[in-house]
């Protein structure tokens, strides 16, 4: 089975680099869309057959039910890495074949590019990395099997995620998704997605 994890911290310390140019409150809405639209995607995919956030953000959970994404409520948090790899080990328990970590704050995302990244690593037989815009960053990650590699989220986490499919000798393929490489963190990113945006409309 195919399932999708979005992992979620809270609303009070989302984005602290977006917290020095905004406020609390602008931050946290921006915050709270963002999530909303990732939740709103994922569940309108076609190729996943359930999707899950992850958190223990009691209004995050609530939002994500309003949606219809189930959630894996943790009693803790350590990092993301531990976050997702504890999710993908329940959700191996669930029966789960690849599992498709997305990150909650991708404004451009579609359904579409969820399904993309499912088809080309099942007609590639592959594992999928999808770049930030950086070039640096995990934007997401499909993995088969699920655990086949531990997640190395954080600073430079695509080069660590590249050596650790290469050290297990793991077939894997880089997919530039402009929809997934743009992710927000702070003003600059804010901006250009405001102006992307404008483009599209």
């Amino acid at each position: 089975m195919k399932f999708i994890i979005v992992p979620f911290k809270n609303y009070k310390s989302a984005k602290s680099r977006m917290r020095k140019d905004l406020s609390d409150e602008e931050t946290e809405k921006i915050v709270e869309n963002m999530l909303r639209h990732v939740l709103t995607e994922v569940s309108k995919s076609q190729m996943s057959d359930a999707s899950f956030l992850i958190t223990k953000d009691e209004e995050a959970i609530s939002l994500a039910k309003q949606i219809g994404v189930e959630t894996i409520e943790e009693k803790e948090q350590i990092n993301e890495s531990t976050s997702v790899d504890l999710a993908t080990k329940i959700l191996i328990r669930r029966g789960a074949t690849s599992v498709l970590r997305i990150p909650g704050d991708l404004p451009l995302l579609t359904y579409n590019d969820i399904d993309i990244v499912f088809r080309e690593s099942i007609e590639t037989n592959s594992c999928i990395l999808v770049p930030s815009k950086s070039g640096k960053g995990t934007n997401a990650i499909l993995r088969r099997p699920p655990d086949i590699i531990k997640s190395c989220f954080g600073e430079d986490s695509l080069r660590k995620h590249k050596k650790e499919f290469d050290r297990k000798q793991v077939q894997y393929k880089i997919v530039k998704n402009k929809n997934i490489e743009l992710d927000l963190d702070c003003l600059e990113d804010l901006q250009e997605f405001k102006n992307l945006h404008k483009k599209i409309s």
